[in-house]
């Protein structure tokens, strides 16, 4: 059986740019019992997160990511498209995530394969519930996830 990560980053202070927290906690609640197995984590803005993926043979990430699309728009890339492409969409933690996943590869762990899906923000500033744009996509967002993890 395949472990899979699935991690939620973001500021749930800053309305959309806590999106990936928000998923997370729907999907704790209603996780279809064919994916129970995947381990699901709200890790916030922290970047020591690597207690978290080890083992693990699947990463998935949900974060904020700004690629100028409409709000509520989904982006899936990897850590490697990030590097070396300009003009994928970047997460709102990008450097915090990046040098995270490059510090535990350093230490010695080969990563498993690491997916971002980013949902693009409508609003980031001071508030705890996410814009009406990100309620609307919410739907489609958690359904992009459950295919990734399934």
């Amino acid at each position: 059986m395949k472990k899979i990560v699935v991690l939620g980053a973001g500021n749930e202070l800053m309305k959309d740019e806590g999106v990936g927290v928000h998923i997370i906690r729907i999907l704790q609640q209603r996780l279809p019992p064919s994916l129970s197995d995947a381990e699901l984590a709200d890790i916030g803005t922290s970047m020591n997160f690597d207690h978290l993926i080890e083992g693990a043979d699947k990463i998935i990430i949900i974060d904020a990511v700004q690629g100028g699309y409409q709000p509520g728009t989904i982006y899936r890339f990897t850590p490697e498209q990030i590097e070396s492409e300009h003009d994928v969409p970047t997460s709102l933690h990008e450097m915090g995530l990046l040098e995270s996943l490059m510090m535990i590869e350093l230490a010695g762990s080969k990563l498993a394969e690491t997916v971002v899906i980013g949902i693009e923000p409508a609003e980031v500033e001071l508030g705890l519930e996410l814009s009406q744009e990100l309620k609307r996509q919410m739907p489609k967002i958690i359904q992009t996830v459950l295919e990734e993890i399934g």
